[in-house]
This record gives C-alpha cells, sequence and structure tokens, in this order.
C-alpha cells in the first residue's frame, strides 16, 4: 500500500514537472517569437474558427 502511494505521488509529481516545462517553453517560444508562436501550437491558426 505505501508502495503504491509513493507511486502515485511520483507519477503526479512528473506529471506536474511536465506540465510546467511546457508552460516554460510556451512562454520561451511567445517571448521569442512573438504571435507567430500561435503558428506552432494550433492548428488551422487562420480558418474559420470563430
Amino acid at each position: 500500500m505505501e508502495r503504491e502511494k509513493q507511486s502515485d505521488h511520483q507519477q503526479r509529481l512528473d506529471n506536474f514537472l511536465q506540465a510546467v516545462e511546457a508552460a516554460q517553453k510556451l512562454q520561451d517560444d511567445i517571448m521569442k517569437y512573438g504571435l507567430e508562436a500561435a503558428y506552432l501550437y494550433c492548428e488551422d491558426v487562420d480558418g474559420d474558427w470563430l
């Protein structure tokens, strides 16, 4: 039981760290490319999505 808790905590921590890294990459790309960064993260940016 204790091992499962530790594994669950480690998995949650890993997921959190991946989310933080993704957010940092997004922020870096926005700083580097400005609004053009949207093309890196969204498909069909110029499409009729409204």
